[in-house]
């Protein structure tokens, strides 16, 4: 292994070296942290893609362009010199992931399987000591990784939006909130429990507080929105913030689910309208991203216009909510929702408008609907047609 340059990267503060190193070298480093690298795309498996091809390219002697590797902000010590490196690189394996490669790594470690299993031991030499080049950004945080993967655009099979923001997010799993699940898209579970949210549209609703915006992230946005965390982690908020967001979050829905109890929409609102109803209770209306977007933005807003204070305000709000009948609640959810569709066409949006009203008529103390919710679906949907049609 040869260090061939170093190079200070002063936008994400770590430093980059550019490394020469056979591909029985590199192996030894990749194969053991495939399976616990959080940051990777998954595998592609098509023998039509041009990676079935890079086998026979690198028997041939085909310079592959380099793989791109970071050590992780929890590394442990530091090394003097560039010819140190690879000692520094063992001692570190544990904080070694994969930011741009990952099929490329798989094709090696296949024709190296393949080649075992033919027994061609002077082919299997001469490929193992074929030289590749692999970057290496040592000492990057969450944010600097993810930052550079976008900006980069790496991979031929670039990640999903929603992979890049659980990533962008990640941290928040490992804090956990007394009484509430987060559940990932890799879970494979569904949030059917009061306590249980998928974890996309927490961040969702979290982003939609952050930038005052009820409207969903899309990846034009996400740099910004690293920007934004960036400035959170400066002030040392990050982490308090979002649990309080998530908490005060919480305290709403096991409210609405208690003050609705078994109540749900109204035998005379499915004979009217049928089972496409957008929400049957107040657990499925209140758990969709829109009224999750929704309720971030406008707890942004009420905090700007200097109106309520904080999340607390919020959480002690939400224990005075009243509703006197729970069914028609629902029903007027609905029937608003059933306008909405009927009569835009971004209905998404649309929809995270309505709720975006819906929660500043509610949680604001200056209001007729405050702590109202029966109140406030009919002030938001006045409010939404004022303001959009």
């Amino acid at each position: 292994m040869k260090v061939a340059s170093d190079l200070f990267d002063s936008r994400i503060q770590a430093r980059n070296l550019l490394v020469e190193l056979s591909i029985k070298e590199y192996l030894q480093l990749a194969e053991d942290i495939l399976d616990k690298n959080e940051y990777q795309r998954r595998r592609v498996r098509s023998s039509k893609t041009v990676y079935s091809l890079l086998q026979t390219d690198i028997q041939r002697g085909c310079i592959i362009p380099p793989v791109v590797l970071a050590l992780t902000s929890d590394i442990e010590g530091s090394y003097s010199s560039n010819d140190k490196f690879n000692e520094f690189l063992q001692s570190n394996k544990d904080h070694l992931v994969i930011l741009d490669g990952l099929q490329r790594t798989y094709s090696m470690i296949d024709l190296i399987k393949e080649l075992n299993s033919k027994g061609d031991e002077n082919e299997l030499k001469k490929v193992l000591d074929h030289k590749i080049r692999a970057e290496f950004y040592v000492g990057l945080n969450r944010i600097g990784i993810l930052y550079r993967m976008l900006t980069l655009n790496t991979g031929q099979t670039p990640m999903s939006l929603r992979q890049q923001i659980e990533i962008l997010y990640l941290d928040y799993l490992k804090t956990p909130v007394e009484g509430i699940e987060l559940l990932r898209e890799t879970d494979e579970k569904i949030a059917k429990r009061t306590n249980q949210y998928n974890f996309r549209e927490i961040v969702e609703g979290f982003n939609a507080y952050l930038e005052r915006n009820e409207f969903p992230i899309d990846r034009a946005d996400l740099l910004d929105n690293i920007q934004s965390l960036e400035v959170l982690s400066r002030e040392n908020a990050q982490t308090d913030l979002f649990i309080n967001y998530l908490k005060a979050w919480h305290a709403f829905v096991q409210k609405i689910t208690e003050l609705c109890g078994e109540d749900g929409v109204s035998e005379d609102f499915l004979y009217e309208h049928g089972e496409g109803v957008f929400g049957k209770n107040a657990q499925q209306i209140f758990k969709k991203a829109q009224a999750v977007s929704g309720f971030g933005a406008s707890i942004g807003r009420l905090i700007d216009f200097k109106i309520i204070n904080d999340f607390q305000d919020v959480t002690d709000s939400v224990e005075k909510m009243t509703i006197s009948t729970p069914s028609s609640f629902i029903d007027g959810i609905n029937r608003n929702m059933e306008w909405i569709k009927n009569n835009t066409k971004k209905i998404g949006n649309a929809q995270r408008a309505y709720f975006q009203y819906f929660f500043r008529e509610l949680f604001n103390p200056e209001g007729d609907s405050f702590v109202k919710p029966e109140l406030a679906v009919s002030a938001a949907f006045y409010k939404y047609q004022s303001q959009n049609i």
